[in-house]
């Protein structure tokens, strides 16, 4: 349970009962989305920002999910480290990928180009420094800048969210959502 009153899956209404129905029968409403329903419009302004990854013409779905479980390994963020592990696993990664994106290594289900866009975003999230060359080694593997960008940002994102998730999770809480 959250410390701020938001909609519970079965309880909403409006338009927060519509972004939950886009999820109905594919998986659970994801409880940071379940926490953001305390602002409507922010929910609204999430699930639409999740629609455009969803729609992104470069970063495949597995791409993304392995920045968001790299993010929420870097932030200790285990609610979307298991659910973006579920869902890597469901796209065919191995438990021998998960453990190499785990160990900081390129996993055998990426391209090569995705790997290094990983761990590009694996280095922006241990916040070391970048140069102009490692931009240059993505732009020259075919990514263009505003890829580069908008993997950088999937993976900020999550750790923002882990952010507010911590601040405003009951702990202990035996209905906390999943």
């Amino acid at each position: 349970m959250f410390l701020l009153e938001y909609q519970k899956p079965g309880q909403a209404a409006g338009d927060v009962a519509g972004i939950y129905g886009h999820f109905r029968g594919r998986t659970e409403v994801p409880a940071p989305l379940q926490l953001l329903s305390a602002s409507p419009e922010l929910l609204r302004l999430q699930f639409d920002q999740i629609g455009y990854f969803m729609r992104h013409e470069r970063l495949t779905f597995p791409v993304l999910a392995a920045i968001r479980f790299l993010a929420a390994r870097q932030a200790c963020f285990d609610h979307c480290r298991s659910l973006n592990r579920k869902w890597l696993t469901k796209a065919g990664l191995t438990g021998e990928d998960l453990e190499n994106l785990d160990a900081g290594e390129d996993a055998e289900a990426f391209s090569a180009e995705e790997n290094a866009l990983l761990r590009f975003v694996r280095k922006m999230l241990a916040r070391e420094v970048t140069a102009a060359r490692d931009i240059q080694d993505l732009r020259d593997l075919g990514w263009r800048d505003s890829d580069i960008l908008d993997a950088c940002a999937q993976g900020t994102a999550l750790v923002g969210m882990s952010i507010l998730f911590d601040t405003f999770t009951e702990r202990n809480s035996p209905d906390m959502p999943g």
